[in-house]
């Protein structure tokens, strides 16, 4: 495994902005940057109304952090993707893989 991380993701954080008129905004901040073996996915359909769109997605194994949570946002290659799945392979919680769905500009 070493060596095989070689590309950079960055973990963003979720912040909530209220506003004075009870509402707010959620907006995702950069966070950490961290080493992952990224595999590019086959895209999945995103099919909305009468729209349909690809939605690229990417596998990330990364080393074992208690941070992550499904929902979360990471970042490559420009594009934000979503965390939809959290998988161990190891058993031994020593690595993570994230699958994770583009996140519609």
């Amino acid at each position: 495994m070493i060596g095989a991380l070689r590309n950079r993701i960055e973990l963003l954080t979720f912040t909530r902005f209220d506003d004075d008129a009870g509402g707010g905004a959620v907006v995702w901040l950069p966070g950490p940057e961290i080493w992952a073996q990224v595999t590019r996915l086959t895209a999945t359909r995103d099919i909305a109304g009468d729209r349909t769109r690809r939605l690229k997605r990417i596998a990330a194994i990364i080393r074992h952090r208690s941070d992550i949570a499904l929902g979360q946002q990471v970042r490559f290659d420009n594009d934000n993707y979503e965390v939809v799945s959290i998988e161990s392979d190891d058993g031994r919680a020593r690595r993570i893989t994230l699958i994770c769905e583009e996140v519609s500009p």
